[in-house]
């Protein structure tokens, strides 16, 4: 794996979005699947946004999801993410936000996003 996912970035990279930067549009065609890794608290915040009717996920969510642990490495949260999450010098207070930038620093891979927040924090190395 070489890149952790924000939760944008996976739904931007599966609709082939046109959000998506230059850089991270080329390193989604040039890169293998298991090059990228989605949080595990990601597919809780797509669930949810599915769910409360902000995107639809076609076929239907729950075959969406499978599907994408299907195509991407779905990364667990660990004790230690768990710990670093809570211990990052950082006073933002979205926990999965701190699981996604934890779970990029414990496998010391940067993190693919497009949040302003956690780009100006530079707790964790960012591609955009």
């Amino acid at each position: 794996m070489k890149f952790v996912l924000d939760t944008h970035a996976v739904l931007w990279i599966a609709e082939s979005a046109t959000r998506l930067s230059p850089k991270v549009r080329t390193l989604a065609s040039k890169c293998a699947a298991d090059d990228f890794g989605i949080a595990a608290i990601s597919l809780l915040e797509i669930a949810r946004k599915a769910r409360t009717g902000e995107i639809e996920l076609s076929p239907d969510p729950a075959s969406w999801l499978e599907d994408l642990g299907e195509r991407f490495q779905i990364l667990p949260l660990t004790p230690h993410i768990a710990w670093r999450s809570v211990e990052l010098d950082w006073s933002h207070k979205d926990h999965a936000d701190r699981l996604i930038c934890a779970t990029a620093v414990e496998h010391k891979v940067p993190l693919v996003t497009h949040d302003q927040e956690i780009t100006r924090w530079s707790g964790v190395a960012v591609v955009w």
